[in-house]
């Protein structure tokens, strides 16, 4: 199982936003969101959309972990689950007709809705800067962003929160001849709807795959494959 790599949110339901040159990015909504308080998110009422390849296969639920992290010290710790369905929730704001296949919804899971609304208050009051930190390495699996943090807690009056987050992707038998063989890109397109808004806003258009986790780990993706 593959992990997306570790980068900064400004929300707990943001899709990592990378630029490059086969992307195309809502910079209005980009700016737009980034604008936005992360301790002022309805996390029980925010949703993403997501659009995968047929070929691709996916986890269940999107593992996000949130660190609080005062002078590299973690005060906590904790795992929380987003769930990803499809066919369950209307999708305002997105054209069926437009896409090969109806995009996958994302959402927090209801068991851990007190948890993490709970978590995002304490922050809150801890957070100065409102702002998530920044990781220092470039994948979740290297550990070397983790190996850098003191995990005893100690007593700070400030502190920032740090996001990974984890879905496990797999390839069948044809998408490995597409996308391993032939090097076709695996994109995905992403949209948010936060607070309750009206309806969904695309964030990012043909995000590259290969461009969050890297060749070395697109590899290790190719070598494992489902039937």
């Amino acid at each position: 199982m593959m992990r997306i790599l570790q980068t900064r949110l400004a929300l707990i339901l943001l899709l990592p936003l990378f630029v490059s040159a086969c992307l195309y990015i809502d910079i209005g909504t980009v700016l737009s969101l980034k604008k936005l308080d992360p301790y002022s998110i309805d996390l029980v009422s925010s949703r993403a959309a997501v659009l995968l390849p047929a070929d691709i296969a996916y986890a269940d639920h999107v593992i996000v972990t949130i660190r609080v992290v005062s002078n590299d010290t973690v005060l906590q710790e904790e795992d929380f689950a987003l769930q990803v369905i499809k066919g369950d929730e209307d999708l305002p704001g997105i054209d069926p007709l437009r896409y090969p296949r109806r995009p996958l919804i994302v959402r927090l899971a209801k068991e851990d809705y007190q948890r993490a609304i709970s978590m995002q208050l304490a922050l809150s009051a801890m957070d100065k800067n409102h702002q998530w930190v920044e990781p220092d390495t470039g994948t979740t699996g290297s550990g070397k962003a983790e190996e850098t943090l003191d995990r005893n807690p100690a007593d700070h009056k400030t502190a920032s929160g740090d996001v990974t987050i984890n879905w496990s992707f797999s390839i069948g038998e044809q998408g490995r001849d597409r996308y391993c063989h032939r090097h076709k890109k695996i994109a995905l397109t992403a949209w948010v709807r936060i607070n309750g808004a009206p309806a969904y806003r695309r964030v990012v258009h043909g995000l590259p795959l290969k461009r969050v986790y890297g060749k070395k780990a697109m590899a290790k993706l190719c070598a494992i494959t489902i039937k």
